[in-house]
């Protein structure tokens, strides 16, 4: 994730989004309006991660953010 500071407020960018079956993913880009991302050990978590509608919860990869 690359955050660019200013004074008025912090926006962050996903480079690029591997939860394929993810609603929010077109080609492997997030178009979320927004996310919310925790950490899980050493991998960043997304937490807004929501499975397309003819995706099953069997199929739901590690929800990692890569920047």
């Amino acid at each position: 994730m690359t955050t660019h500071n200013d004074d008025r407020q912090a926006t962050s960018l996903v480079s690029r989004c591997d939860a394929t079956i993810c609603r929010y993913n077109e080609d492997t880009q997030c178009v979320a309006g927004q996310i919310e991302v925790s950490m899980s050990g050493q991998m960043a978590q997304c937490l807004t991660f929501t499975p397309q509608d003819d995706a099953s919860d069997s199929q739901r990869p590690g929800q990692s953010t890569h920047s």
